[in-house]
């Protein structure tokens, strides 16, 4: 918890706060955008079929969540995790008398929390917006019940579950190359690849929550074994030049 501490001292979140901020107006933005397809003449059969009821609105704007948390939290940890282990900074961290397996992981653990509120509150606090005003305005012909906030959860936590795997994943791709292109960029290509389960997650639950869990467990391995390998790793080997 003193590492936690410490680490969260030293980190300025302002600027992904502000960033997560921004993702939570887009979805909720979207969400009325989306409502108003039905109404549209030119608009398809299939579109407004989808976009007249609160599930349909639900889980396309989960896709979205998914594709930008993904590419947010990639980034911030090539910021505060990858670019940590490069150049002067490098030989910094292997200067503490703290194990840099400890300091890794509670930088980890400091990013995925991160993440995990900042999904689950934006796609969360957005669907429960939009679904009030819609209610009372109107805007969707589907017929609000409790079970939709349930859902909603449901899919809240599936998403950030899914992000916390890619970023993971993502960063131990990024952290071999030193590269902070190949870390946002193979965060989104993951996430890209998951849009269409996600955007119908009503029909590919079950196998979807097997696969997340797969690539959870898959990132926090990849982690684990990155984090292991910083005790015997001398401050040359990990300090190589960082990449854009």
């Amino acid at each position: 918890m003193r590492i936690l501490r410490l680490e969260l001292r030293k980190t300025n979140i302002c600027p992904y706060c502000i960033a997560a901020a921004a993702i939570f107006l887009c979805l909720l933005g979207l969400s009325f955008l989306f409502a108003y397809v039905p109404k549209l003449e030119s608009g398809s059969q299939n579109s407004a079929v989808l976009f007249s009821s609160y599930s349909g609105i639900m889980t396309v704007n989960g896709a979205i969540a998914l594709m930008a948390f993904s590419a947010l939290a990639s980034a911030m940890g090539y910021r505060y995790v990858i670019r940590e282990y490069c150049g002067a900074q490098a030989i910094l961290l292997f200067s503490y008398p703290i194990s840099p397996k400890r300091i890794l992981m509670a930088k980890t653990l400091l990013l995925m929390t991160f993440t995990s509120v900042a999904a689950i509150g934006s796609t969360l606090c957005s669907f429960t917006a939009f679904a009030m005003a819609a209610s009372a305005l109107s805007l969707v012909e589907d017929q609000l019940v409790f079970a939709h906030f349930v859902t909603a959860l449901r899919n809240s936590i599936m998403i950030t579950c899914l992000a916390c795997g890619i970023t993971l994943c993502s960063i131990r791709i990024g952290f071999a190359r030193r590269s902070n292109s190949m870390t946002v960029i193979s965060a989104i290509l993951f996430s890209m690849l998951l849009t269409n389960f996600v955007a119908a997650i009503d029909a590919y639950f079950a196998g979807l929550f097997l696969f997340t869990v797969i690539l959870l467990l898959t990132g926090i391995l990849l982690m684990w074994n990155l984090a292991n390998s910083m005790d015997s790793m001398e401050p040359s080997t990990a300090k190589g030049r960082c990449g854009i």
